[in-house]
């Protein structure tokens, strides 16, 4: 029986919910305020928070769930990769 891939989906999207952030301040080049956007976006932003307190909690259920990834999880990932492509397109405009 699959342990599903829940841990890790969430990871992912906290990844990259922080690579948009991060592209977003980024892109007009480096500056000092830059640095608190994180914290900001964490104490402001409540789906942020949400997304970044999923990452986070049972992360340490992410290898037992890659060591039994299956292809449908592996697609089912993928997809949440994927849908991430246009926002991070959009963040280094």
């Amino acid at each position: 029986m699959s342990v599903g891939v829940k841990e890790t989906k969430e990871a992912l999207v906290g990844v990259n919910e922080v690579a948009v952030l991060v592209a977003m301040k980024f892109k007009d080049g480096v500056q000092f305020g830059d640095f608190a956007a994180f914290w900001e976006a964490f104490k402001n932003d409540a789906e942020f928070k949400a997304k970044m307190e999923a990452a986070y909690n049972n992360f340490q259920a992410i290898p037992e769930e890659v060591k039994d990834l299956d292809v449908m999880e592996g697609m089912e990932l993928a997809m949440v990769q994927i849908s991430y492509v246009p926002k991070l397109v959009e963040a280094f405009k």
